[in-house]
């Protein structure tokens, strides 16, 4: 899925009262959404938008518990949530997929933060 098609998907559940998330789908790098009581990724190709993303089992032994952010990758999550808060209250649709773009770019960042 191309970068403006992905940007228009999330813009339309952001319409319909999603809400983005400052995690991104392990897949495609992209921002979950939390839309119907279910957390979910909304552009990744391995799942149809309509349908939620299989639940995995519980692991058998406790996962290592993960280091707090460090300042930059708290203050990137700071300010996707800002910027997530301004596109719910934003009427105009252009500005809508300007702000998902930075938003989008913020989850990346963070993704690769964490694959350090």
């Amino acid at each position: 899925m191309t970068a403006d098609k992905a940007d228009e998907v999330m813009a339309e559940y952001l319409l319909k009262g999603g809400k983005m998330l400052a995690k991104s789908c392990k897949v495609c790098g992209y921002p979950l959404f939390e839309y119907r009581g279910e957390t979910r990724c909304v552009v990744c190709p391995l799942a149809e938008p309509e349908s939620p993303l299989p639940v995995p089992e519980p692991a058998q032994s406790p996962s290592p518990a993960r280091e707090p952010p460090g300042p930059v990758a708290a203050e990137i999550e700071r300010t996707i949530v800002h910027l997530c808060e301004r596109i719910r209250s934003e009427p105009r649709a252009g500005e809508c997929l300007t702000l998902m773009k930075a938003v989008d770019r913020g989850a990346r960042a963070l993704g690769r933060l964490d694959q350090r």
